[in-house]
């Protein structure tokens, strides 16, 4: 009975606390997927999280592990600097042909940078407590007003 319930996918399921991130490759076929996805998940783990939570037909799934890799210089051959953590590749192939979504637009990307950038600057702090007068790149200035330009253009034409 529970194995009849589980493939036909009406088994009761929880969300997990894992994190699969998309890849755009574009070496694949129209049908297949590629996810970056942590070492400890399974080929099953990531057939039953596609299917149950995204009501997605699965027809194979083929994984690889990538070692964590540490930064080397290349004069020297000193390792310096952190790991960057190892992962596990998997590829996917659908019964349907997968389209990506689109890509996100680099102004509003910049926009958040611009404030981290921003509020960096206007809380740092010289020695003791006096604090440094806030100085702002004459570039970023001007891209956080375009910003707010396109953004207020944008209410008043949902508005109208």
């Amino acid at each position: 009975m529970v194995l009849t319930l589980a493939r036909r996918g009406l088994k009761k399921i929880y969300f997990p606390n894992i994190i699969f991130r998309l890849v755009r490759a574009p070496n694949l076929a129209s049908n297949q997927v590629a996810f970056r996805v942590p070492p400890k998940v399974n080929k099953l783990d990531i057939r039953d999280y596609l299917t149950h939570i995204y009501q997605v037909k699965v027809v194979d799934v083929r994984t690889m592990n990538y070692a964590a890799k540490r930064p080397v210089r290349k004069k020297s051959g000193v390792i310096r600097g952190h790991y960057h953590s190892r992962y596990k590749k998997a590829i996917v192939t659908l019964c349907e042909d997968f389209v990506y979504p689109p890509e996100p637009d680099r102004l509003y990307l910049d926009e958040f940078e611009d404030k981290a950038e921003m509020v960096r600057l206007y809380t740092r702090k010289l020695a003791g407590w006096k604090s440094r007068p806030q100085r702002i790149n004459v570039r970023v200035k001007e891209r956080l007003n375009k910003i707010n330009e396109i953004e207020k253009q944008n209410v008043k034409e949902d508005l109208d």
